[in-house]
């Protein structure tokens, strides 16, 4: 952050031509009425004729945030004398576009460390520290746990319902059947016959015996029907082989989702 001021006394007086003027750069925003640092730097400046020097105030990843979705101030004191104490204006615009996307942006990372800005979705700690402030005010104490997770738009279009943001939809088929004929062909109209011998109830002759208890004298045999059954089909009952993996899904290749801070 590049900075230039003028120098001044406590009588407003332009502090000219001085080579070693130590100056602190604190860098805050407020919680309430209270100064809370984001960067405090001591730094050596030098004036000109007129008292006016510059500097570059160095401002490294993990404060770019903190400045750019913050109302941020810039303070220039040197010992008891405040030279400038003003919001930001432009520059938090800057470092927010150079920050690149906004708070709880999610992407596919093919690391294994999350970058500088961003952190790991695996249900891990969110540090309770004001760099990360707006991400926990999204999510709360821990990132998302996305291992093994397909991401989807939330709410519901085109014919579909989808999960509320932040929310999860579990394993699931779309209702269906199979076509399978359980019954038999039709067998038709059909009887089945039983054979008979003559047989001499009165024991005469030379018979033998037929193993009902009675006498099977050798004379012609003849045919009693049963009685005639109708057209049906007979059912069949069981199961499809049972086949496939633990979950259903597409073909897919693994990344880390990564989560802005």
């Amino acid at each position: 952050m590049s900075i230039q001021g003028i120098a001044r006394d406590e009588t407003n007086a332009a502090l000219a031509n001085i080579d070693v003027l130590e100056l602190i750069f604190n860098v805050y925003y407020l919680i309430g009425t209270t100064e809370t640092a984001i960067l405090t730097q001591t730094a050596t400046v030098k004036t000109d004729n007129f008292g006016v020097f510059s500097y570059v105030l160095t401002i490294d990843q993990a404060q770019y945030n903190l400045i750019s979705t913050q109302s941020a101030y810039l303070k220039v004191t040197q010992g008891s004398v405040v030279f400038s104490n003003e919001k930001l204006q432009a520059v938090p615009y800057a470092i927010y576009a150079q920050n690149g996307v906004p708070t709880g942006t999610i992407v596919a990372y093919i690391g294994t460390v999350a970058p500088t800005g961003w952190l790991i979705c695996d249900g891990g700690a969110i540090p309770n520290t004001p760099y990360y402030a707006n991400l926990r005010a999204f999510l709360g104490n821990n990132t998302p746990a996305l291992q093994a997770m397909f991401l989807r738009g939330a709410g519901s279009g085109n014919g579909k319902i989808g999960p509320a943001v932040m929310g999860a939809q579990m394993d699931s088929f779309q209702s269906h059947n199979h076509v399978v004929n359980l019954n038999t062909n039709a067998a038709g109209a059909h009887n089945h016959s039983t054979n008979f011998y003559n047989d001499d109830y009165n024991n005469s002759g030379n018979g033998t015996p037929n193993g009902t208890g009675l006498i099977r004298d050798g004379g012609p045999s003849y045919t009693i029907p049963t009685n005639t059954a109708g057209n049906h089909t007979h059912n069949v009952y069981g199961d499809t082989y049972t086949t496939g993996d633990t979950e259903t899904r597409p073909i897919n290749w693994g990344v880390n989702w990564i989560i802005k801070i």
